[in-house]
């Protein structure tokens, strides 16, 4: 099921110029109310600098539109994956991108997420998303195969976190109810 490829070498180039030929990297994002977005970002080694700045803006914290400068090696992750699972053209769900430190706490707070202290969120490396017709356990097994940094399975909401920082992996299953636990058998 999945393909061999491997992510591309890291290539910002601050200049507008882009190569007439070469691999055009491309990405479809949805946010839940409709926004979209559909945008190449890369030309074979060259980042595409408007491209990330809409990237960056799409991703912005949902809670007060805060915008951060994404990392562009997420976009290479994502499309990656995609690539792996031979779905290059799918359009990705983004459930939550960038969010503020005060936006991650509040979110911490709350206890309805699984928000960690030091999010890569924060650090606007990090994208949770679905992708329709591909079961999350897919897409999980696509980004644990990159060896690209965190990703994190969420099986009860169906969707996986996939970020830039340390290579690590969890899956978050929320506790039961303490009261859940009362009634012990031997």
């Amino acid at each position: 099921m999945l393909a061999d490829v491997s992510l591309p070498n890291m290539g910002l180039i601050a200049d507008d110029e882009v190569p007439e030929d070469g691999q055009k990297y491309e990405l479809k994002l949805v946010r839940q109310g409709g926004e979209i977005l559909d945008v190449i970002y890369r030309v074979g080694d060259t980042y595409i600098p408007e491209a990330l700045d809409n990237l960056s803006q799409f991703l912005r914290d949902s809670h007060n539109d805060e915008v951060k400068s994404y990392n562009p090696r997420t976009f290479d992750v994502l499309h990656t994956m995609l690539r792996k699972l031979n779905r290059s053209s799918s359009v990705i769900e983004v459930l939550c991108g960038y969010r503020t430190k005060e936006t991650n706490d509040e979110l911490r707070e709350s206890g309805t997420t699984n928000a960690a202290e030091h999010s890569e969120h924060i650090e606007a490396n990090a994208i949770d998303i679905r992708v329709p017709g591909i079961p999350a356990v897919q897409l999980r097994d696509a980004a644990l195969s990159l060896s690209a940094g965190g990703v994190g399975y969420y099986p009860k909401g169906q969707f996986v976190h996939v970020d830039t920082g340390p290579v690590r992996k969890w899956t978050y299953v929320p506790r039961r109810a303490k009261h859940a636990h009362r009634h012990r058998h031997a």
